[in-house]
């Protein structure tokens, strides 16, 4: 069971870490897109880290993959829209 949750912890949260950077690059207000870019990523590793540790806690492993499912395709709605718009 711990291997299935590193694996969820590793690549969903790959994922929707990647998600979320493309997400506030593409959402914050900054004006280079560079520095939006740099914060995103910077903050990426605390999404990361989060998704991680929320992974190992006292969560049953089909709510967690359900979880990162329905973030992730939130996430990507949000990035078509935001693309759309610029």
């Amino acid at each position: 069971m711990k291997i299935i949750r590193f694996i969820i912890a590793s690549f969903g949260g790959y994922l929707l870490t990647s998600l979320a950077t493309i997400t506030l690059t593409l959402g914050l207000p900054f004006e280079n897109k560079a520095e939006a870019t740099l914060f995103a990523s910077m903050i990426s590793f605390i999404i990361w880290l989060l998704i991680i540790l929320y992974a190992f806690s006292n969560v049953q492993i089909k709510k967690l993959f359900f979880q990162l499912a329905s973030v992730c395709i939130i996430l990507f709605i949000i990035n078509n829209l935001l693309m759309l718009e610029s």
